[in-house]
């Protein structure tokens, strides 16, 4: 075949393939491959056919030959890695990974989609190719590595150095021999370790370091240092008192104990940049103790007011993420970029297309420190952003993290949502994601912010699901009602009373929680000033007095709405909210990570 013949044969085969007609399109695909072994595109297109027929060997075969014919094809590549995914052959998925992200010069949003390998691979042992991915992924702005942390327990757990705490000074070679590893160092230095043995380690290494009983090498140090600024120092804090800081030695033993002071840490920067430069982890420490915070103070400064609350409850939630913005995050998801148009097709295919905006205005209420509206920002093309919260410490760390990623069509403003001015809006798209769960009367603040919403436009929300948080109810019922006058000590406590609860015990499934092992995240999850819970028939008397028509639930995973459509093939769309309703009873935490749905002004 000459090249016409060749592309005219492809068309044929691709048309076929996407009517269904697949014996056909094998056929066709065949025909051409018999002549053109070295075509990787009809190799690939091939795979797929018989991937969709359940003809697993065979498409595996497929996707193998579409690479091997052409090493450079990079959409061969990033099939060839989701198949073997799903496979659960992990450490092959993350092996072809790694030559996707390569053909693509590891860039942040193909490097993303290596990091959801690695997630998907669980506990599995991921050898060379694992660690690499890793590596590659950790500390990376452009990447959520959060999704990853039960791959990396698992690795950090078979080093022989992790398998139990140090408990004397002839434990400690090998303790800091695994801290220093690559794949380690980058993990206690990148992400919240959230597993009591993890803690333990750092407990029992800041133990042994300011007990004298070792001499630390100031990057194993440092790295101890990073996890405990991470978790915000969630341990119980050591006895004694820190040293007084004079130096680089005198700053990392201090930061065991507590931030340092950012004036301070700014200062040792300046003086000990050479110094540093080498000591790139003891570097990291001091610039986010730092920098970083004395940049958030400028910000903070800076920000402008639309409104201020009050609202008792509405205060009282200010001042608790005043002293604990939530949450501190790093990394940023890339990739997945779309259109508001394209995004609402994707997440509703039964729904017509909606009227909305291409080039939305969108209003994220109670962004908090700002990671949601940041990722709105990125994920929609042609947007702009206007994020409002109480908090100005919180808004300032989203004002920092947007600098640092270099995205400029977000404005972070204080305001209170219960006195938004008539001036602001219309938007096209509203999120309001676990905020109004927060206020003294949920409704009517949505009710409010419905006024803001343009003609046609659409609306994000996330809500507590009652079912789903029966641990942390037990949490607070065992608090009581002081739980609104804790301090960050008290909750300190609290947490080790928690961990040494038998695993029978109702609040114990709160330990199995990220947010647990920081303290902001822990007093979010369990000790918030003001919190309130939904069930699915309070959801829908919302939704009818407040004239809306509910789109559909938003889930991470596909597998999800999958379940449903086979058991309630009359309702593709899954918008009847009694079935919802009655899966939610078989399955409690469903919504563990809240009602988030899709809803719009009924016409």
């Amino acid at each position: 075949m000459r090249a016409a013949e060749i592309e005219q044969v492809m068309g044929r085969a691709t048309a076929l393939q996407r009517r269904g007609e697949t014996d056909a399109a094998a056929a066709l695909y065949r025909q051409i491959l018999k002549q053109h072994r070295d075509l990787a595109p009809a190799h690939y297109n091939l795979a797929l056919l018989l991937k969709d027929q359940g003809k697993t060997q065979a498409a595996e075969k497929s996707f193998k030959a579409a690479v091997t014919a052409d090493k450079g094809y990079r959409l061969g590549w990033r099939g060839y890695a989701r198949f073997l995914s799903r496979r659960e052959k992990h450490r092959e998925a993350i092996r072809a990974g790694l030559k996707m992200a390569a053909l693509d010069d590891y860039s942040d949003s193909v490097l993303q989609e290596v990091a959801d390998l690695v997630a998907g691979a669980g506990t599995a042992d991921l050898g060379a190719p694992g660690d690499e991915a890793m590596l590659r992924c950790l500390g990376r702005d452009g990447v959520e590595s959060d999704r990853m942390i039960n791959a990396l327990l698992a690795r950090l757990r078979r080093h022989p150095g992790l398998q139990s705490p140090p408990k004397s000074k002839d434990d400690w070679p090998k303790f800091s021999a695994a801290l220093t590893e690559p794949v380690i160092a980058a993990a206690f230095a990148s992400l919240i370790l959230p597993a009591p043995d993890m803690e333990a380690h750092v407990e029992a290494g800041r133990r042994l370091i300011l007990g004298g009983e070792v001499t630390a090498e100031p990057e194993v140090i440092a790295l101890l240092a990073l996890q405990l600024s991470l978790c915000e120092y969630a341990l119980a804090p050591p006895p004694g008192e820190p040293p007084l800081v004079t130096g680089l030695e005198s700053a990392l033993l201090a930061a065991l104990y507590a931030p340092l002071q950012p004036e301070m840490a700014d200062e040792i920067l300046e003086k000990g940049e050479t110094t540093l430069t080498a000591l790139p982890w003891c570097g990291q420490l001091i610039v986010r103790m730092g920098p970083e915070k004395m940049r958030e103070w400028v910000l903070k400064a800076t920000l402008p007011s639309l409104s201020t609350t009050g609202d008792k409850v509405s205060r009282a939630v200010r001042a608790q993420y005043e002293e604990s913005p939530y949450p501190r995050w790093r990394g940023l998801r890339a990739g997945g970029e779309t259109t508001l148009p394209a995004l609402l097709r994707t997440l509703f295919p039964a729904l017509p297309p909606l009227p909305v905006s291409a080039a939305p205005a969108v209003l994220v209420a109670g962004c908090g420190t700002g990671r949601h509206a940041l990722r709105t920002a990125r994920r929609i093309k042609d947007c702009t952003v206007t994020a409002i919260d109480l908090s100005r410490r919180s808004l300032s760390y989203g004002a920092r993290q947007a600098e640092a990623l270099e995205i400029a069509n977000v404005t972070f403003a204080e305001a209170d949502i219960l006195d938004l001015p008539d001036t602001l809006g219309p938007f096209d798209l509203i999120e309001a994601c676990g905020v109004l769960h927060h206020m003294a009367d949920p409704e009517a603040a949505w009710r409010g912010l419905l006024h803001l919403l343009a003609p046609g436009g659409v609306m994000k929300v996330a809500l507590y699901s009652e079912s789903a948080r029966q641990d942390v109810v037990a949490v607070r019922e065992m608090v009581g009602e002081g739980i609104g006058t804790l301090d960050l000590d008290d909750m300190r406590a609290l947490r080790q009373k928690i961990l040494a609860l038998p695993e029978e015990h109702p609040a114990k499934g709160v330990t199995r929680e990220l947010d647990f092992y920081s303290l902001s995240g822990c007093r979010d999850l369990l000790f918030h000033r003001h919190e309130q819970r939904f069930d699915i028939p309070r959801l829908q008397a919302a939704l009818t007095e407040l004239g809306l028509e509910f789109l559909g639930f938003e889930f991470t995973e596909s597998r999800v709405m999958e379940a449903y459509r086979a058991r309630h093939g009359d309702d593709p769309g899954g918008r009847n909210l009694a079935n919802w309703a009655e899966i939610e009873a078989e399955n409690p935490t469903l919504f563990r990570g809240m009602y988030q749905f899709w809803c719009r002004v009924k016409k």
